[in-house]
């Protein structure tokens, strides 16, 4: 920009161009150019930056490739590998990659008769007559080949809940497929571990042992894993909870919606097979349910962890990891057959459950942390010493005469 000035000066001045080049040493063209009013002055080019995102682009195009297109998440989970950079950033990045997995071809997926049902929670805010506002969660089970759908509504999603809609949905339909797919609830999935397995809730897969199906996960953030079941949410969302004009409670949610599955949902022709669910069930090869009794729930109970790695349950102390001495954990039974401690998502530990009350379960992997940490010394235990008596004995005056007649 300075050369430019200079030419226009000495330009002005009447200084012929081939002067002005030998002066300042520049090349005639360059000068005829800086003269020129259409060119006009030099634009300077900025220097190019690398991106913020550089090293992370791998990474969050696998992840758009499971299914995860939400900015906020994927923004979290760089930020845990070091990004530094605005969300802004992120988000024009996003833009194109989501419009194209938006439109990404796939192919459509049928299950076998009796191979696959998928489960899933919907959540819905309701007023009551008495004008309270209530959270209410349903419970949407559906066979994946005939497309028969059971619903249940509760007021929680605890592991218990589950379970006993899992038992009612298997009355429902008369038996029970080899797998059933989630998302990654809680109450089923922990997480996944070092090599990227999934991680099931043991209490979980002691109930589904008990009934004989596998259950099969979802990646994260990745809804169409499960469409059949995300429609079903929302079919009983538009179809069966629009048309309801007031709410008495629980049961008369769940006695209504016994109605609305054996007159409209299992009975329609579905827009996707074209034929009716229950005429499709005739043809589903789910393994009957058998004369055992309903799964053993026990519900979860806070216990305190003593100073020497100790909960109480059921008349009886099982020890834990030495270093959640003094913390809270919940302590349940599955199957009468053991017990799983935990915090949060967290299982910390699974053991038999002992038969006999009063009995200490004692695991020695569970001290390691405190082998070799100094002991603390010993209370000593000072021996009582017995304090004299003041009462002085009584004799009879024969026995004092007899010591003056041996003194004497």
């Amino acid at each position: 920009m300075d050369e430019y000035l200079e030419v226009q000066k000495l330009f002005r001045q009447g200084v012929s161009r081939r002067e002005i080049a030998r002066q300042m040493g520049l090349d005639r063209k360059t000068i005829r150019k800086y003269l020129n009013p259409v060119t006009g002055p030099p634009v300077k080019k900025p220097r190019s930056r690398g991106s913020l995102l550089n090293g992370f682009e791998d990474y969050l195009r696998q992840r758009i490739s499971q299914g995860c297109t939400n900015a906020e998440v994927l923004f979290r989970e760089i930020k845990t590998r070091g990004y530094r950079g605005h969300i802004t950033v992120l988000r024009c990045f996003l833009h194109p990659l989501r419009q194209q997995e938006k439109w990404r071809a796939e192919l459509r997926w049928e299950s076998a008769p009796g191979q696959y049902a998928q489960v899933d929670w919907g959540h819905f805010n309701a007023q009551l007559p008495d004008g309270s506002l209530v959270r209410l969660y349903v419970f949407v089970y559906i066979l994946a080949y005939s497309r028969v759908t059971y619903v249940e509504w509760t007021n929680r999603m605890n592991l218990a809940t589950l379970e006993r809609c899992h038992e009612a949905a298997f009355a429902y339909t008369g038996g029970i497929p080899e797998y059933i797919i989630y998302d990654r609830m809680k109450t089923v999935v922990l997480g996944e571990d070092a090599r990227g397995q999934v991680r099931f809730n043991p209490a979980f897969l002691d109930f589904a042992g008990y009934y004989g199906f596998t259950p099969r996960a979802c990646p994260p953030y990745w809804p169409r894993g499960k469409g059949k079941v995300e429609s079903g949410v929302k079919y009983v969302r538009r179809n069966f909870w629009q048309g309801l004009v007031s709410i008495a409670g629980i049961d008369d949610l769940n006695h209504r919606s016994c109605d609305w599955m054996e007159k409209v949902a299992n009975v329609r022709i579905h827009g996707t097979t074209g034929r009716v669910p229950f005429e499709m069930f005739k043809e589903e090869n789910l393994k009957p349910l058998t004369d055992r009794p309903a799964y053993p729930v026990y519900p979860a109970v806070l216990r305190l962890v003593s100073r020497d790695s100790l909960v109480s349950y059921s008349g009886c102390c099982y020890s834990i990891p030495s270093e959640w001495a003094g913390k809270s954990v919940w302590v349940r039974q599955v199957s009468g057959e053991k017990i799983v401690v935990s915090s949060g998502n967290r299982i910390i530990s699974e053991q038999p459950l002992e038969p006999t009350l009063k009995r200490t379960v004692i695991e020695e992997a569970h001290y390691t942390r405190l082998r070799g940490r100094p002991r603390l010394n010993p209370v000593r235990v000072i021996p009582r010493i017995e304090t004299p008596s003041n009462e002085v004995e009584h004799r009879s005056l024969s026995e004092y005469a007899a010591l003056i007649e041996v003194g004497a």
